[in-house]
């Protein structure tokens, strides 16, 4: 059965479909868990580079679609991002060194660029707590094949599977102490601040002056950052 009127009908579907593409408009701001992690570097040194004048912070910000975490070089030299979309399962790691801007998108389920894979990784899940950067937090027992420590999660941040960053990918909130390697760097990072507020939803995005790169390439470039020439 056809409309009475069809021009009628066919202008009613357009501001139908209009006002649907109004209401899905991606907003300006998204709220967030923002965490300061203190770094503390496992090693003297990450390859010709001494630990003692790298960065000592981490930030990262908790959205329930994105997790976005940065790490800033002295005197601006670097800087690197890793941009989780936790619904895509993805991460995008971006470098800005010395004014260059490259970036490299993983594929489903792959870890960031440079972050290593722990070997024979196994967990056990304690009942022991502690209050880290103001949220109560979890411990885990790990066990690798060449180290054991603890780390810890708190499930007070409510943002789902948000680790897809680091080789912890199982745990299912958000991790507050926990040990990485980024190529030769070895890190423990524990929270210390903590706030909820809104950020630019711009921030989850890949700036345009960014040129893609394969992860070798990315890769090679991150672990150039540790020798001297």
């Amino acid at each position: 059965m056809f409309p009475k009127y069809p021009l009628l009908y066919v202008l009613f579907l357009l501001l139908l479909v209009s006002g649907c593409r109004q209401l899905t408009k991606t907003p300006d701001t998204i709220d967030c868990y923002y965490l300061q992690y203190e770094i503390k570097y496992m090693e003297e040194m990450a390859g010709d580079i001494p630990t003692k004048i790298l960065p000592r912070k981490m930030e990262a910000y908790y959205s329930k679609r994105y997790v976005y975490t940065r790490i800033d070089g002295f005197f601006n030299q670097f800087t690197l991002v890793q941009i989780a979309d936790l619904k895509r399962n993805q991460v995008s790691t971006l470098l800005d060194f010395f004014g260059t801007h490259v970036s490299y998108t993983g594929s489903k389920g792959e870890l960031p660029a440079a972050v290593m894979e722990l070997e024979g990784l196994e967990m056990r899940f304690t009942k022991d707590t502690a209050t880290l950067g103001g949220f109560l937090s979890e411990r885990i027992e790990v066990e690798t094949a060449d180290s054991q420590y603890d780390i810890y999660y708190t499930p007070e941040i409510k943002v789902r599977h948000p680790n897809i960053s680091t080789p912890y990918t199982m745990v299912k909130y958000p991790l507050t102490s926990f040990r990485i390697q980024l190529s030769q760097l070895k890190m423990h990072l524990t929270c210390k601040k903590s706030e909820y507020k809104p950020v630019d939803y711009e921030m989850f995005s890949i700036p345009e002056e960014y040129k893609q790169v394969n992860r070798a390439a990315m890769e090679e470039i991150i672990n150039n950052l540790f020798t001297k020439d």
